[in-house]
C-alpha cells in the first residue's frame, strides 16, 4: 500500500511540476504571470504543497523494508526536498505582512530559481527511482 501512495504522489507531483515550469517559463523571458495562466499556475502548487510531505513521508516509512537505496537515489530525494521545501517557504514569507516590496521581490525571484531546481530535482528521483537495478 505504501508503495502504491509513494508512486501515485511521485506521478502527480511530476505532472504538477511539468505545469508549474510550463506556466512559469514566460518569466525566464521577462514576462510575468498573471490572469489564467497565475490561477493555473497557483492551482498545481497547491498538489505539489500537498503531495511533497506525502511523498516524503512514504518514501522515508518505506526505508524500513528491507529494499536498498543507491546514495545516488538518496541524494536525489534529499535535493527534492530541499529545493521543495525552499519553492514553498519562499512563497509562504512572500505572502506574509512581514516583508517590503523589495524583499518580495526578490523571494519572488528566489521562488522562481528554487522552483526551476525543483523541477530538476524531481527528474532526477524518477530517473533514480525507476532506472534502479532490480537484485533478486
Amino acid at each position: 500500500m505504501l508503495s502504491l501512495i509513494r508512486n501515485v504522489s511521485l506521478l502527480v507531483l511530476v505532472i504538477a511540476t511539468g505545469a508549474l515550469v510550463a506556466t512559469a517559463l514566460p518569466t525566464l523571458w521577462g514576462g510575468h504571470l498573471g490572469g489564467a495562466t497565475l490561477r493555473f499556475h497557483m492551482m498545481a502548487s497547491g498538489a505539489v504543497v500537498v503531495l511533497l510531505p506525502v511523498y516524503a513521508i512514504t518514501r522515508l516509512l518505506m526505508r524500513r523494508q528491507p529494499a536498498t537505496e543507491s546514495a545516488m537515489e538518496m541524494g536525489a530525494f534529499r535535493t527534492l526536498l530541499v529545493f521543495g521545501i525552499a519553492t514553498i517557504a519562499t512563497m509562504f514569507v512572500c505572502m506574509l505582512p512581514v516583508a517590503s516590496t523589495d524583499t518580495m521581490h526578490e523571494l519572488v525571484e528566489l521562488h522562481g530559481w528554487a522552483g526551476f531546481a525543483m523541477a530538476a530535482a524531481i527528474a532526477a528521483v524518477v530517473y533514480t527511482t525507476f532506472t534502479r537495478e532490480k537484485t533478486a
